[in-house]
Formats: structure tokens, sequence, C-alpha cells
């Protein structure tokens, strides 16, 4: 047997211990995948729509089980991941996703480039009113009740709190 024969059998040899071994990872990733189709179909039902991460998850592990094949049946001799890059998911093609409202959080005050974000507006600083005693709503009452009456015209004109920014009106 001349050497190229024998490089050559070697390399058969372990293409089918690859394969093997691709084909109990099929397996696995099979049953995998039943799951994930059962959890799109649960979450469907009570949603409404499918989940855009499941939907990537099962279209991502779609593709990887097509790589398996493509090997297995010598198609190609790029072994799959891992020593390819994992599939990325393409986008939908059927149902659109359910799509969750996330509450916008604030924004972290890490400095960014600038050219990635928009300049904010200049802020002009405005005048701090000076500290002034709460002003009562309600009149002081009289507790003079010589006459029969209490007097419950207010001795001073009653004014609205200001506003911050606003000076105080007389």
């Amino acid at each position: 047997m001349n050497e190229s024969k024998l490089k050559q059998h070697e390399s058969i040899l372990l293409r089918i211990l690859w394969m093997v071994l691709f084909v109990l990872v099929w397996q696995v990733a099979e049953v995998v995948l039943a799951v994930a189709v059962l959890v799109q179909l649960v979450y469907r039902l009570f949603n409404g729509a499918p989940s855009l991460s499941v939907m990537s998850f099962g279209d991502s592990l779609s593709q990887y089980l097509a790589q398996i094949g493509r090997f297995g049946t010598f198609h190609t001799d790029q072994k799959p991941w891992p020593f390819a890059d994992w599939p990325t998911p393409r986008a939908p093609e059927g149902e659109a996703p359910h799509v969750v409202a996330v509450k916008p959080q604030p924004a972290p005050a890490t400095a960014q480039p600038a050219a990635a974000t928009a300049s904010p507006a200049p802020v002009t600083p405005q005048p701090v009113p000076a500290a002034t005693p709460p002003v009562s709503e309600t009149p002081p009452v009289d507790s003079d009740t010589s006459h029969g009456a209490a007097d419950t015209s207010p001795s001073a004109p009653v004014t609205p709190p200001s506003t911050p920014g606003e000076e105080p009106k007389p």
C-alpha cells in the first residue's frame, strides 16, 4: 500500500469517527428541538403570538442540524459547531413574534463617544428663589368671640405658592 492510500484511509477513518460523534449530537439536538417546539406552542397558546427568543433559538438549532446533515452526507468538509461558529438565526418569515413591553430604564451615567450619541441641548441655569416661609391657604381664625361671631376675613391677602424659577409676587 502506498503512502497516499494510507493517508486517505486514515482520513476516512477519522471522518467516520467524527460522523459517529455528530450522529450522537444530532440525537440530543433533535430532542432539544422537539422541546423548543412544544415550548413555543404553549407560549403561543397563552400569549397569542410566538416568542422571539424561542423562534431564534429554534432557527439556529435547525440550521445546526442541517450543518450536521451536510457534513454527514459528504456535502461539505466543514465540521459543525464547535469547530465552526454557531449558526445565526434568520429573520422570522412566519407569524409576528410576541413583543414584551419593557419599562425604560434610566440611562447609566457613563461617558459615551460624541459621535455615537446626539449632544443634548445646553441647559441654562435658572435662578433659585429665596427661601420664603410657606403661606397658609386658610385664613387665621380670630379667637375674639366678644362680638358674637368670629371674624373670618383674612388680615392679609393670600398668595398662591410660587413655582421654582418664578419670583414670588407681592
